[in-house]
């Protein structure tokens, strides 16, 4: 027999000591916490609850996504008329195009109002919901609503859209 190490023997030794690296890290990053301190009892999450959703503010959460439903499917219902219209071969070139148009405007709308919201629910720390048009409607979660807040929410409105401040309602849900 030979002693001779060839190239597939290094490549497969590599591949071992690779493997068992990334067990080790894998290891590592997931013990429990506890272990980590050593002696020092913390109360760790396991695996299995990662990711669970968790009602914080069940009262407001309701009606934000019953609403958020509702425009989620006026949305949905207006995109599909549009595009009904569009594809129409019946329909006449110059209905085509305004439904185009409405189509690229209500894209623009939807991913405004996401924005906003984001934006309003960075700066207030409550949930928000917007609906863009020629107007802006702003619904709030209970407590948010303060002359402060209102001041950043019109400012984030008016410099993402083309709405002025006096078309912008806000509204704080009871």
């Amino acid at each position: 027999m030979s002693k001779i190490i060839g190239k597939k023997q290094i490549v497969f030794f590599g591949l071992i000591v690779a493997l068992a690296a990334a067990v080790y890290v894998n290891w590592y990053y997931t013990k429990p916490i506890s272990e980590i301190n050593r002696g020092t009892p913390i109360e760790t999450t396991s695996a299995e609850n990662l990711g669970a959703a968790q009602y914080v503010n069940a009262g407001n959460s309701d009606y934000f996504e019953a609403a958020e439903l509702k425009r989620t499917q006026a949305h949905a219902d207006a995109q599909s008329a549009l595009t009904e219209i569009i594809e129409n071969a019946k329909a006449e070139e110059k209905d085509k195009e305004s439904a185009r148009e409405a189509l690229s405007k209500l894209s623009a709308n939807i991913k405004a109002e996401a924005e906003i919201e984001n934006l309003i629910t960075a700066k207030t720390g409550g949930k928000a919901l917007v609906s863009l048009g020629e107007t802006a409607e702003v619904v709030l979660a209970k407590g948010t609503l303060n002359e402060q807040s209102a001041m950043q929410i019109k400012e984030i409105i008016v410099h993402k859209t083309e709405i002025s401040a006096e078309k912008i309602t806000l509204v704080e849900v009871k």
